[in-house]
């Protein structure tokens, strides 16, 4: 009777095939590693990672709180997303709008809505006049295509309003 102890499955053989079971468990090992590592890729990427989902949404805000920013943090090459730009004005007035720093060396603004009083480039970036409604809000829809590839960080600010910091990426 054979011992359970003793599983000679396990065990290097010769006959009728040769096997080297210490380097096929260490290759069993090795994909075990790697479906785990295939099935974490899967979840990042439902949750956003890699574009749109809770990771990479994001809301940022300046300091005082008159200009806000909703974003995605990650794109793909060629790929379109939303960016939805909000500040905070007396009513009826315009507001001075300028987005600065490598927001347009990574992207292309596919469409804009709605437009802008006045548009003039500025530096590295641009300037936009904004008309504010009734409540003193003025918004601005982007729609955003990713050129690039890497880390872009840019920052926008409103006249007299602290910077809000934006930072993308862009995957192949």
């Amino acid at each position: 009777m054979k011992d359970e102890g003793d599983s000679t499955d396990l065990h290097s053989r010769q006959f009728p095939i040769r096997e080297d079971m210490a380097y096929q468990l260490k290759v069993w090992r090795f994909e075990r590693v790697g479906w785990y590592l295939l099935v974490l890729c899967m979840l990042l990427g439902l949750l956003g990672l890699f574009s749109r989902g809770v990771i990479s949404s994001q809301d940022a805000r300046s300091d005082d709180g008159k200009v806000r920013v909703e974003y995605e943090m990650f794109h793909r090459n060629g790929s379109t997303n939303p960016m939805k730009i909000s500040v905070r004005a007396t009513p009826e007035s315009t507001v001075e709008l300028e987005i600065d720093g490598e927001l347009l060396d990574g992207f292309s603004i596919e469409t804009m809505q709605p437009m802008p009083q006045r548009m003039r480039s500025s530096g590295q970036g641009m300037r936009l006049r904004l008309q504010a409604d009734a409540q003193g809000q003025a918004t601005v829809y982007l729609t955003l295509r990713g050129d690039g590839l890497g880390l872009f960080r840019s920052h926008l600010n409103a006249a007299g309003s602290n910077d809000v910091k934006l930072t993308q990426f862009i995957f192949p």
